[in-house]
């Protein structure tokens, strides 16, 4: 397959800019929760499932776009996928019911999650195995800025207009990253996958790539992490809005406040791995992260009448070394791989991403009436991770030091 001479500075603002389409189809509608179960007729606890339904599809979708990225390439399946992503954002903003919402999310997220596939895909295509966690990185401080703004977005919105108006505004922000990526992004893809689509075949590329060893270890560490983040996303608005009585303003500042350690973590993570050997900095985050969760987990069980602030530092904390752990361990998960980087990148973002519906399942329906439950998920999640890390192979480059 022809590819074109890629900008990779242009590459990695693009792709940021895609990726931030994930955060703010998450984050944006956090702040109304409680007005959709109002004017659905539901609750809370429902309205969480639309988050649910929203991270199965991303799991399945990825499996799909995986091996449709490795035969027809990179650009052809983003801009079908966006299309799918826009008439689900849509059918959202014009649900009558809970039932009807919590299908369109999954629509939404089995169109939009393609940017997830093939962004990993272009990235493995464009960039040498030993640069990959740096543009890792660079992406998630590019596409930082979405979580920081999205809830405040949100928020305005339901102050100014209906909760209907923050889904047209995505479907919008949709169409604006489908014209970038038909004007601009050329197509990266090196090898095109000759082999028709069947699905005996795709099974037996899916299950060579789940038998890899290094992809298995450092993906199911990178899951663990990365269902650290959806157990606070799904459980935020609790917290902070119904345990803590905070406002919609205050709960955009909160999640502001610990989207920027996400942040912070990714772009240090970025510029540390040019000196320290990416792996390092990752065996000594999640070993960090169990320590503060257990903190954290400790505090809340054993010393009654905490303080939000207390709960934001220690989330904002857990959120920051989340930074310093997925770039470095997606980049290792994918390190074997070339011809095979959409398969691997789908696998991989599939068992990431069902690992975070089963994490916002699990905590919509064991919520309870306080936050323990979030950070003894979290608790369980750090201790695992450090597990499935000390088991994993290492992975040297000969340009780098150990």
């Amino acid at each position: 397959m022809k590819t074109t001479q890629v900008n990779k500075t242009f590459l990695i603002i693009l792709l940021g800019i895609l990726a931030a389409l994930g955060p703010f189809s998450i984050d944006m509608y956090l702040p109304g929760f409680n007005k959709i179960a109002a004017d659905l007729g539901t609750d809370e606890q429902h309205v969480a499932f639309t988050l649910t339904s929203y991270f199965v599809g991303i799991a399945i979708g990825q499996l799909l776009y995986g091996p449709i990225v490795d035969k027809y390439g990179r650009k052809k399946p983003l801009l079908f996928g966006l299309f799918i992503y826009i008439i689900a954002a849509l059918g959202c903003a014009f649900s009558q019911t809970i039932d009807t919402m919590i299908a369109m999310r999954f629509l939404q997220a089995l169109g939009g999650c393609v940017g997830m596939v093939a962004s990993t895909a272009i990235i493995s295509d464009v960039y040498e195995k030993d640069r990959m966690a740096k543009a890792f990185s660079l992406i998630m401080l590019v596409m930082g800025v979405a979580p920081l703004i999205a809830p405040s977005i949100g928020s305005i919105l339901l102050e100014k207009a209906d909760w209907s108006y923050i889904f047209s505004f995505l479907a919008i922000f949709a169409t604006l990253v489908s014209a970038l990526i038909y004007f601009f992004l050329p197509e990266t893809s090196r090898f095109n996958n000759p082999d028709k689509l069947r699905i005996k075949k795709v099974s037996q590329n899916y299950l060579a790539v789940l038998k890899n060893r290094t992809f298995l270890l450092y993906t199911i560490t990178g899951s663990l992490s990365m269902a650290i983040l959806f157990a606070y996303i799904t459980s935020a608005s609790f917290v902070f809005q119904t345990f803590y009585g905070l406002d919609k303003a205050t709960f955009s500042i909160i999640f502001a406040i610990n989207a920027g350690g996400l942040i912070l973590g990714s772009s240090l993570n970025g510029l540390i791995t040019k000196k320290i050997y990416f792996l390092k900095i990752a065996a000594i985050a999640t070993r960090i992260l169990l320590v503060v969760t257990a903190v954290a987990l400790g505090t809340l069980l054993f010393v009654s009448a905490i303080d939000y602030r207390f709960l934001v530092a220690a989330i904002f904390s857990i959120l920051f070394l989340t930074g310093f752990i997925n770039p470095n361990v997606m980049a290792a998960s994918l390190s074997p791989f070339k011809q095979n980087a959409g398969v691997a990148s789908a696998l991989g973002g599939a068992l990431r991403m069902g690992a975070g519906a089963l994490v916002a399942a699990a905590i919509g329906a064991f919520q309870g009436d306080t936050p323990n439950t979030l950070f003894i998920t979290i608790f369980i999640l750090a201790l695992l991770a450090v597990i499935m890390f000390r088991f994993a192979p290492p992975v040297i480059f000969s340009e780098e030091k150990k």
